[in-house]
């Protein structure tokens, strides 16, 4: 692209590699979701709920084990300390 026999396009190759860096940064912007620190299947219910732009807002709402009930679960009797004193949740 910037030999004599060719394109000859010398210095002006940049704003060809310069556009395609700016679309490169638009696509992965736009749809290439943040998946850090997430497990598979929170990454599977991401993608169900929400789209690339919003991926880093969204925060797991149940874990896998506690969806297949292999997790404990908080029952209703639990006691709870709140400011100091001792309180029952309901």
């Amino acid at each position: 692209m910037v030999g004599a026999n060719y394109a000859n396009l010398g210095s002006k190759i940049f704003f060809i590699w310069g556009s395609l860096c700016f679309l490169c940064l638009v696509y992965s912007y736009m749809l290439v979701p943040e998946t850090k620190g997430l497990t598979l299947e929170q990454v599977d219910r991401m993608f169900e709920e929400t789209n690339p732009r919003n991926s880093a807002k969204w925060v797991p709402h149940s874990t896998f084990a506690a969806d297949m009930g292999l997790a404990a679960e908080k029952t209703s009797d639990t006691e709870v300390v709140e400011h100091g004193e001792l309180k029952s949740a309901v």
